[in-house]
Parts: structure tokens; sequence; C-alpha cells
């Protein structure tokens, strides 16, 4: 190094550091957004996946049989995820801990588990991991935000088939 702070009296530390901090920019990036090659994309999958709403109002039950046939978003992106494919229903029940420790499991009136069935076209990647054509993940245990035909809920991906 020089008396000017340069190295081999042409490249200056400052400048050297500038430079690594944007190849260490572009590396991430290309890491975070980038495919790998090995990954092979065939959308002409079909798969059916069903979510689970837990203690939805039992009035909201007709919004959500309108939504049959209809595309569903996913909330914060607006991508489509599928085509509502059916709507059922149980009974919601609370578990509550009774006073000598037992627990029950008690019926909540006008409370109702929702269960929607969404078909939707995509690719499974090399470790078996589903994504939709919008290159939206799904995995059961995933909790996913959506909105369709009026409502917008929040539930959990309890079941992924793939369509013959």
């Amino acid at each position: 190094m020089d008396k000017n702070g340069r190295l081999f009296g042409k490249i200056s530390i400052i400048d050297m550091f500038v430079v690594l901090l944007i190849a260490a920019i572009v590396t991430g990036v290309v890491f975070r957004f980038g495919f790998s090659g090995s990954v092979a994309r065939n959308d002409e999958t079909a798969f059916r996946y069903t979510i689970q709403f837990r203690r939805v109002r039992e009035f909201t039950r007709d919004y959500h049989r309108a939504g049959i046939g209809t595309v569903v978003y996913e909330r914060f992106s607006n991508n489509p995820v599928g085509v509502v494919y059916q709507v059922t229903y149980s009974q919601f029940y609370e578990v509550h801990r009774m006073p000598d420790g037992s627990v029950v499991e008690l019926e909540l009136p006008g409370f109702k588990n929702i269960y929607v069935t969404i078909d939707t076209r995509g690719f499974i990647d090399d470790r078996g991991a589903f994504f939709t054509e919008e290159s939206f993940e799904l995995r059961v245990g995933r909790n996913i935000a959506l909105w369709f035909r009026y409502v917008n809920v929040t539930g959990v991906v309890i079941d992924i088939e793939v369509m013959e």
C-alpha cells in the first residue's frame, strides 16, 4: 500500500470494498430469487389441495358455497392459486380444561370448520414440493391467506393430491 492508501498504486481499499459488496449483493439475489438448474418445471401437473378454516361463523357458509367454480387468490400477492372445487363443513369444537384437570371438547354453536378443496395446475420440484403456476409453494401444514368471492380467510393446508 502506498502513502495514498492504494494497493499496487492503482486500487484503493475503499474501491475493493465497494466491488466486493456489489458482488455479494448480486450473489445473494441470484441465490434468493434464482431457480437452480436441477428444478424440472412441468406446469402440466394437475393437483388438488384442501385448506381447513377453523372457527368460521356459520352465517358465512353461503359466501363460501358461492365461491365454488371461481378463482381463488393469495391475499397478499393477488396471484391466482386455483379454482374452488368443493366446500364442506364440520362442527367446530373448542377444547376446555376442567377444574379437575380433564380435557373436554365442547361444541361451539354458530361456528363451523370449513374445508375448501381447490384444483390447480403447477409443477412439482425435485424435492417433491408443490408449486402453483404462479410459483406459490404449497405444503401440508402451511398457513395460507386467501380471498375469493367476497370472503377473506386464513387457513391451513391439510391435504395435497396429484390428479391423474
